[in-house]
């Protein structure tokens, strides 16, 4: 299989949706677009941690680092110096640095929608952690139910940072058992998407939710729920006996 016919375009991307985590990921991808590596840069030049992914990432030209290196600690300017001088060593015995193709950033709904030969699970499948992540960001939805059960927390953290992601979804992934937990904590800690109802009901009747998730939410159920969950065995004993204790002290004001 040839590599143009499964390769995914990137997406356009505003970097301040993305996470310390999720940035970081991205600055060591070798394959992805300079430009989009410079404005990591930029953004953080303030991160040590991201600043050394980039420094030791072949695909950002030595020239990005002129305008932020006055601003870096002594440590990473020595860095830059070093792989200053590493490059200008390999050019002079006339060798090249062989660098990977790079996938520049455009719209990929042809990609999405083609048919091609790869389906889009697949192609998914194909990409680097830096690709995910873009696409995560930008993707349509059909995207967003994929890379959401991604076992990389950096990746399906981005897609609840989507901004066409919907009410729906959001009540899918709260009910789903195939996330990490970090996504059902995410979701307790959003107050918009806690003010509906069927969001907070999907997180408490879930068993993988973290038990801190689901009592924190246990008050704001309705009495039917409630009763049924101080009756159930499919969540955690702690979530169960809370609600039987709060269906107790209701009755007991209802007098």
């Amino acid at each position: 299989m040839q590599e143009q016919e499964t390769a995914v375009a990137l997406l356009p991307m505003d970097l301040k949706y993305l996470s310390k985590g999720a940035l970081r990921i991205l600055a060591q991808d070798p394959g992805l677009d300079p430009a989009l590596l410079e404005q990591i840069l930029i953004q953080e030049k303030d991160d040590p941690e991201t600043v050394r992914c980039l420094i030791r990432n072949p695909a950002l030209p030595d020239e990005s680092f002129q305008s932020v290196l006055p601003e870096l600690s002594e440590d990473l300017r020595e860095e830059v110096n070093a792989r200053r001088k590493a490059l200008v060593s390999i050019e002079g015995q006339g060798l090249a640095v062989k660098k990977p193709p790079q996938r520049h950033l455009h719209h990929a709904d042809k990609d999405q929608d083609g048919g091609g030969k790869v389906s889009l699970q697949q192609k998914i499948q194909l990409m680097s952690p830096g690709d995910k992540i873009s696409f995560a960001l930008k993707g349509t939805k059909e995207v967003r139910m994929v890379l959401i059960r991604d076992p990389n927390k950096e990746i399906a953290m981005t897609v609840l940072k989507n901004p066409k992601i919907t009410e729906t979804e959001i009540e899918y992934f709260a009910a789903s058992t195939n996330v990490t937990e970090e996504v059902h904590r995410e979701i307790g800690k959003n107050r918009e998407w806690c003010k509906k109802y069927n969001v907070i009901r999907a997180l408490v009747f879930n068993p993988k939710t973290p038990v801190g998730v689901s009592l924190e939410k246990l008050p704001y159920i309705k009495d039917k729920d409630l009763q049924f969950l101080s009756k159930s065995k499919n969540v955690p004993s702690a979530v169960s006996t809370t609600a039987k204790r709060l269906m107790v002290n209701k009755k007991r004001k209802n007098g």
